[in-house]
């Protein structure tokens, strides 16, 4: 996997996230804030991380990313929904 910018700082998020903090991520594109900070969250708190993206490919092309970063295929844990389309597990 290649690293990215943001993953230096992925534990610091994972330990501010658990302890109950909020957050705001600012960083340019392609650090990560959208294939590497979701799963590090879902890691730490379990249940549901959702992410929106502005533009339905954008959120295709996320989901493949990170499920296949995760060894899944997209519909499995990790998922998309836009209009008139839904690929998600249970």
């Amino acid at each position: 996997m290649q690293e990215l910018p943001i993953d230096a700082i992925l534990p610091r998020i994972r330990e501010h996230v658990a302890r109950g903090g909020n957050l705001v991520i600012e960083a340019p594109p392609g650090a990560g804030k959208t294939t590497r900070v979701p799963p590090a969250l879902l890691d730490v708190l379990g249940g549901r991380v959702l992410v929106l993206e502005p533009r339905r490919i954008a959120a295709r092309m996320a989901a493949r990313r990170v499920a296949s970063e995760r060894g899944e295929r997209v519909g499995g844990t990790v998922g998309y929904h836009v209009r008139f389309e839904s690929v998600a597990g249970p």
